[in-house]
């Protein structure tokens, strides 16, 4: 698991140094109203098949590409890519347009040989098993209608999800740790985002306070559960508060959000949608880390001096009630 999350942070972190742009935050930021289209948890899809974003589509039909892992990111690309060109081909096969199928056709035996070094018959076959991939996992006549923000996807197994052992959350540590000067230093940077989302600033000055605070977080939080002698394994947890962050501070919301207050609405959103379509877990059962990996890092952020008790305790027990709710939507998504 813990391979499969710095794999995806890494691969989301040189996706937007290429899509880095110059604009403003605002205060108020013009979005459509919360949610407007349903969660992806709420989306019905056919018996057999689940409603999956369009990237969790291509990076599940992407898997046989991505069996040995790519050099650098020059490679990655250059995989999606041919995984891109193999789906269209795909596509095209499955809507019988022999235009299309040509066109894609060309661009796919080029990318095959120069991505995987395959010709000839080698080639051909590998062609035909991705086309026979895409038509499996995505057949065309149980697509939603368009315009959708979702696919189905066949389930290839199922799940039987066993509850999240709480007995697991257990410290040897039970003082609390003052913080030190790192700790300091982030809390200021947090604060200081806050302060960006309330007043508004440059967008570049903010992302970078944004990613700095992603990245320092995660080391801080994992030097936390260390020394208060956390008993599970601290890597399984450390990786998951980087998302939430990212939820929070990068994406628009109808109204301001900050770590120190989310609402329930908020919680909702990240749990029920925003984590389901970003994340891809290895095994479904590791989505269930982020409940209490969320309660252990509000605990760390009130050790720190972020957070008041009162305020912790709030978002302990809504974690708590959410934690209950997403195991229920993960074992009905996966089963």
């Amino acid at each position: 698991m813990k391979k499969n999350r710095k794999e995806i942070v890494k691969r989301q972190k040189k996706a937007r140094e290429k899509a880095r742009q110059k604009r403003q935050v605002r205060k108020v930021r013009p979005m459509p109203a919360f949610m407007e289209r349903p969660p992806i948890s709420q989306a019905a899809a056919p018996q057999g098949f689940m409603a999956v974003s369009s990237s969790q589509a291509m990076i599940k039909y992407a898997e046989p590409l991505m069996e040995t892992n790519a050099g650098d990111i020059n490679e990655l690309n250059r995989r999606m890519e041919l995984a891109s060109s193999l789906w269209n081909l795909s596509i095209s096969r499955q809507k019988n347009e022999q235009r299309e199928y040509s066109h894609w056709m060309g661009k796919v035996k080029a990318g095959v040989k120069k991505v995987l070094d395959l010709d000839g018959a080698e080639r051909d076959r590998y062609i035909e098993k991705m086309i026979e991939r895409q038509v499996y996992l995505f057949p065309e006549e149980i697509q939603p209608a368009k315009p959708s923000l979702f696919m189905h996807m066949r389930k290839e197994v199922s799940y039987l999800i066993p509850p999240f052992d709480n007995g697991r959350i257990r410290f040897r540590v039970e003082a609390a740790i003052p913080p030190d000067e790192e700790d300091l230093r982030l809390i200021e940077k947090i604060e200081a985002l806050d302060d960006h989302i309330r007043r508004g600033g440059d967008y570049d000055d903010y992302e970078e306070l944004a990613l700095a605070v992603e990245d320092e977080s995660k080391d801080r939080f994992r030097n936390w559960l260390i020394a208060k002698g956390f008993e599970d394994n601290p890597e399984e947890y450390v990786y998951c508060p980087e998302l939430y962050l990212t939820f929070l501070y990068r994406y628009m919301h109808e109204d301001i959000v900050v770590l120190k207050s989310v609402s329930s609405q908020y919680l909702r959103e990240f749990f029920e949608d925003f984590l389901l379509r970003k994340m891809i877990c290895n095994k479904p059962v590791e989505y269930l880390y982020w409940p209490p990996a969320l309660k252990l890092f509000y605990q760390f952020l009130n050790e720190k001096g972020y957070l008041s008790a009162n305020e912790t305790d709030r978002f302990l027990g809504e974690l708590e009630e959410m934690g209950k709710r997403f195991q229920e939507i993960v074992q009905e998504r996966y089963r």
